[in-house]
């Protein structure tokens, strides 16, 4: 066998093992799920042998990617595209992190659009590094997706103590970032609310692993098959409230939800699969009254709190924090848990092992106790959560 012919083998065999052990699975499970043996699975994975065409196809839709993302020899140098909602534009400057096997390329937009790059789409609609040395810097990179804006202190909070490790923080919605999570493309997820976050949409057993490919894959294609859940470890961040902003001194006298429906109020739009829109949801799914949406939809809480300051809107859901950082009045609605998510395995990664040290450490929590309405009582405590399990 030529050199890169045996590389090639033992490439595809660390994407196999990877992405089984990103779900949590031993080799006899894949080995019963395929309908082989476990000494087959462990010869792949070692690069000792090579599939044929239908254990290929098939060993692609268990593992929730596709034929090309396992085993084509050039798929794994290329850069992914990360963000499950944006896509990529030319000009737009990227982060990287290697999320497993893969170098994933993450777009600087919104509040994030002036920070430092690794990276641009170029005119062919490829991420591209400006030099390999940034590629290197993917390779220390722990990629954490979640709406809490807690999130970019504990960025800088490890960047200033000289950490080995790079915080990508990802201001995505709790559902987009669970799906990314599960598609292998951040390596915790953050997600929040008031019972279990395994009961989101594509993280129940029914859905399966939605978003699993590299590039395709969806929640729709996988709907009807039976998954067995990977093993989550929950390491908690924090709990506050989410309520209602309003003008100082809340001119209009909005006392809860039931004002959604009155149309003089302009309520701040959110993104579908946020655990705001979630909380609209449940209000408004039995009422026929219209509600007086704004235009322009709010991409996360402090943006929020920002339209209702500016007078773009009257009302909106956020949280106590985003109310007070602009000086607005706040009607308490329930309070929600944010929690950090990941499969059990990836805590073994060493980086991860740094990023949990740092959620555990003094220095970190004083920093997050400062924060308004912040309850980090339990920040950096850990467990494991089963698809079903509520939380305490």
């Amino acid at each position: 066998m030529k050199e890169r012919e045996r590389w090639d083998l033992e490439r595809v065999g660390r994407r196999i093992s990877e992405r089984r052990k990103a779900l949590g699975w031993s080799q006899e499970f894949l080995a019963d799920r395929l309908g082989v043996s476990r000494q087959f699975i462990g010869a792949l994975e070692a690069g000792r042998s090579w599939p044929s065409v239908p254990v290929a196809l098939e060993l692609a839709r268990v593992l929730g990617t596709s034929v090309e993302a396992l085993f084509d020899p050039q798929e794994a140098g290329d850069i992914v595209w990360g963000d499950p909602e944006v896509r990529p534009t030319v000009g737009t400057r990227v982060r990287f992190a290697r999320v497993d096997e893969r170098v994933v390329a993450y777009p600087l937009y919104g509040r994030e659009a002036a920070s430092s790059a690794d990276g641009t789409i170029s005119p062919a609609g490829r991420a591209e590094a400006f030099s390999p040395e940034w590629v290197e810097e993917a390779d220390h990179t722990v990629a954490v997706a979640g709406c809490d804006p807690a999130l970019t202190v504990l960025r800088d909070w490890v960047a200033q103590r000289g950490r080995p490790l790079r915080v990508a923080t990802l201001p995505w919605g709790s559902e987009p970032s669970m799906q990314a999570l599960i598609g292998g493309r951040v390596h915790v997820a953050g997600a929040h609310g008031t019972g279990n976050l395994l009961s989101l949409p594509g993280m129940q057993d029914e859905v399966g692993l939605p978003g699993g490919g590299l590039d395709t894959g969806s929640a729709e294609a996988h709907k009807g098959e039976l998954r067995t859940p990977p093993p989550w470890a929950r390491i908690r961040f924090a709990a506050w409230e989410v309520g209602i902003a309003v003008l100082p001194g809340n001119p209009r006298g909005v006392k809860g939800l039931e004002d959604l429906f009155r149309p003089e109020l302009r309520w701040v739009r959110r993104p579908a699969g946020t655990a705001v829109a979630r909380v609209y949801a449940r209000v408004t799914e039995d009422r026929r009254e219209p509600v007086t949406w704004t235009a322009a939809v709010a991409e996360d809480h402090l943006r929020v709190a920002e339209m209702i300051f500016f007078g773009m809107a009257d009302a909106g859901l956020t949280t106590s924090f985003a109310a007070h950082v602009f000086g607005l009045s706040f009607v308490p609605v329930e309070v929600h848990h944010f929690d950090l998510l990941l499969p059990r395995p990836r805590l073994r990664d060493p980086l991860i092992g740094v990023l949990v040290d740092v959620l555990r450490s003094g220095g970190f929590r004083q920093q997050m106790e400062a924060l308004w309405g912040y309850d980090v009582s339990h920040l950096g405590d850990m467990d494991e959560m089963e698809a079903g399990e509520e939380r305490p």
